[in-house]
């Protein structure tokens, strides 16, 4: 989590000030910029967003302005293209800049230049970092720890649309993104695409007057190739592009239209809009995600890649929570394997999902493997089930159930640790068919892996103690064992409804959270009265 903008980081521009100090220009411009910036009122004012970095970027420059005519032009129009980033552009005191600029007093022009650097300062710290609170719906309106340099970055660079460039990351796929953006903006200002009305499931060979309007449909948003001619024939150029649409949007590649490909048809492309500008903003939740190497879960895709610097070096199918047991966004850094795991069942889990089969089927516990511990203490006694009235226990469970380390394991043979306090990790899964579904949100929370052991020998690389062999070898001894990584790797639990590949291709995938219009709406809204 980002925290807000200290003193300390900014130290070096307070003393920058007092060296200028009393050598502040005569100008009548920056004269005003002086008197301006040394007001307490300012922020009340102006509502300006960082007063407190604008005193010593003015104060080096011995209160000079920033923006000439021809700059402050270019200024403007870079604080208007805020939109091409799913921003708003009245954020960034768009308004009160036009309004201002008619001002040709030596006071107005200074207040001019204020509002400039300011919204660009802004708009800066939310492209890096993003305009909404992390994994939140709170619109920021302070800069962050990590903005310190951008007074310094705004001061050298050589023109306003030098600024931004450079400040989110560059393993996100963000100008691929904004692209896309700009795609769906430009469609859905024509009119959108039409719907593909109720009807049977469309099959390859099927003659239909409904597949003249799918093939519409997949012209008009022009990103799954040529869609034939046939009409009312659903021939194999149609079938191609269906199932280009299907793989873009995460489905079941049979090429037959029925009701998940209808839905996604359906999708107005005003939500596709919104879906855009949500996960453009998750990507500046990543900010400029630190390590080359790195280990990146996209719930609503359903898959994990393990990235080393621009490349990625592994990729698996994963299953994640149910949407009414979502798995959280957030960031950690793997530090650990567990080897051969006992499963501590949550309480949460023991009560709402192992007591109803326990008391359901008396041989459960025994079947599973599972043991019942007096509490969580260390030294916690074993206590034989058939002693508990399990029809008549309350919940909260006073137990705690624990399943031992096997093949019949939740966990598995391995888990990936990263201690946090959802209590949430990756791990191995003895439940390998739920792989075989398009969409795999089926745990509770956790993230169970396809390849897990992919993924420890990618993480213990280079690591001589531990070869491929060495691990399955100490898997096979069926002793729960822990392995420290020599140096911890970083891991992201995103959620990612949207994204381009490498090539181009826009893909999207269902909220299964219903997350993307919530934040959507977030960003809509403004951070100070418009």
């Amino acid at each position: 989590m980002r925290r807000p903008l200290r003193a300390g980081a900014w130290l070096w521009w307070l003393l920058a000030a007092l060296a200028w100090g009393s050598a502040a220009a005569s100008e009548p411009v920056a004269e005003a910029l002086q008197a301006a910036l040394a007001a307490p009122s300012l922020t009340a004012e102006r509502s300006l967003y960082a007063p407190e970095l604008l005193r010593p970027l003015y104060a080096v420059r011995g209160y000079a302005p920033l923006w000439d005519a021809r700059r402050a032009d270019a200024a403007r129009a870079e604080l208007a293209g805020a939109a091409a980033h799913g921003l708003r552009a009245a954020d960034y005191h768009l308004a009160a800049i036009d309004a201002q600029r008619a001002d040709r007093s030596a006071a107005g022009q200074a207040m001019l230049d204020l509002l400039l650097s300011d919204g660009l300062l802004m708009l800066g710290s939310h492209v890096r970092g993003g305009r909404i609170e992390v994994g939140g719906l709170t619109p920021r309106r302070r800069l962050l720890a990590v903005d310190a340099d951008l007074p310094a970055r705004l001061q050298q660079a050589e023109s306003a649309a030098a600024f931004l460039p450079g400040l989110g990351s560059s393993l996100a796929g963000y100008p691929r993104l904004q692209q896309a953006l700009a795609h769906y903006r430009a469609i859905a200002a024509t009119g959108g695409w039409p719907l593909l009305p109720d009807g049977p499931t469309l099959r390859p060979g099927d003659r239909d007057p409904l597949l003249a309007v799918l093939r519409q449909r997949l012209a008009r948003e022009g990103m799954d190739g040529p869609v034939g001619d046939g009409e009312a024939l659903f021939d194999a150029p149609l079938l191609a592009a269906v199932r280009r649409f299907q793989a873009r949007h995460g489905l079941d590649v049979d090429g037959a239209v029925g009701r998940q490909t209808r839905r996604a048809l359906n999708t107005p492309v005003a939500v596709r809009v919104d879906q855009l500008i949500a996960n453009l903003e998750r990507r500046r939740w990543l900010g400029e995600a630190p390590g080359r190497r790195q280990v990146r879960v996209n719930m609503a895709a359903f898959t994990l890649e393990a990235i080393d610097g621009p490349a990625v070096a592994l990729r698996m199918r994963v299953v994640v929570g149910q949407p009414y047991r979502p798995t959280p966004e957030f960031s950690d850094r793997i530090r650990y394997l567990v080897l051969n795991p006992y499963w501590e069942v949550p309480p949460r889990l023991a009560a709402q999902d192992k007591l109803p089969l326990i008391r359901r089927d008396p041989g459960y516990l025994a079947r599973e493997h599972i043991r019942v511990l007096s509490g969580w203490a260390e030294d916690a006694r074993q206590i034989d089930p058939a002693t508990i009235d399990w029809q008549h226990l309350r919940t909260p469970l006073p137990y705690r159930l624990r399943q031992d380390p096997g093949p019949w394991n939740a966990l598995g043979r391995i888990k990936f640790m990263f201690p946090n306090a959802h209590d949430v990790y990756l791990h191995d899964t003895p439940a390998r068919a739920l792989f075989e579904h398009a969409e795999r949100g089926f745990s509770s929370g956790c993230i169970r892996l396809q390849e897990p052991l992919a993924l420890a020998d990618w993480l213990l690389s280079g690591d001589p103690r531990w070869s491929p062999e060495a691990l399955r070898a100490a898997i096979d001894s069926g002793q729960t064992r822990t392995v420290n990584l020599r140096e911890p790797v970083p891991v992201y639990l995103l959620y990612w409804t949207a994204w381009v590949d490498s090539d181009g291709t826009v893909q999207f995938r269902r909220d299964i959270y219903d997350r993307d219009a919530p934040l959507a709406a977030a960003l809509a809204t403004p951070i100070q009265g418009d």
